[in-house]
């Protein structure tokens, strides 16, 4: 493991652990569940994350309209 960062738990979720890895992968995990990403999914990923994000903050068709247009 080459860095981790924590982002505290809600009201509703526990704390997720966000680790880089030796191998090229990053892994995100919550509880006892983990998802491990390759380096080249890494961009799409954050891409998602980032629109699901806005679809909080902003008009939520804007962002459905985004996301849709990416397929």
């Amino acid at each position: 493991m080459c860095a981790s960062w924590n982002i505290p738990a809600d009201d509703r979720r526990a704390e997720v652990i966000v680790r880089m890895l030796v191998r090229d992968e990053v892994s995100i995990s919550q509880d006892r569940v983990e998802v491990v990403v390759a380096r080249r999914q890494l961009t799409d990923l954050a891409d998602k994350l980032y629109f699901l994000d806005q679809a909080f903050t902003a008009d939520a068709r804007d962002v459905v309209e985004a996301l849709c247009s990416q397929e």
